[in-house]
């Protein structure tokens, strides 16, 4: 499942999650904030933790959380793609996909 994203797309989905489910995101996985997340998630898919906390940022303006995000600006293209592609799945699911390229076996 995850050998068909790239290191991009991996980064995109990591944001997009911690976005959508917030701080149950970060208890299921682990974390006790975000910079341990973006820190701990961007090494393990060889991402810059910035990248990870941009990408959160991108989706924030999509989802129900305190934080405003990237709010004053178009969502960029890509990142478009990936939320119309990935953002309708639910909790458990989508906590699956993230372990399946953050989890070595």
């Amino acid at each position: 499942m995850s050998t068909t994203f790239s290191i991009r797309d991996k980064s995109i989905l990591v944001g997009l999650y911690l976005s959508k489910f917030d701080d149950k995101a970060l208890t299921i996985l682990g974390f006790k904030g975000f910079n341990e997340a973006f820190n701990t998630l961007g090494y393990s898919i060889g991402s810059k933790p910035a990248s990870i906390k941009n990408y959160r940022d991108e989706f924030d303006p999509f989802f129900p959380n305190d934080r405003k995000g990237w709010h004053k600006r178009a969502i960029g293209e890509y990142c478009k793609k990936i939320l119309d592609d990935f953002s309708s799945l639910g909790f458990k699911t989508f906590t699956e996909l993230i372990k399946s390229f953050v989890i070595k076996n």
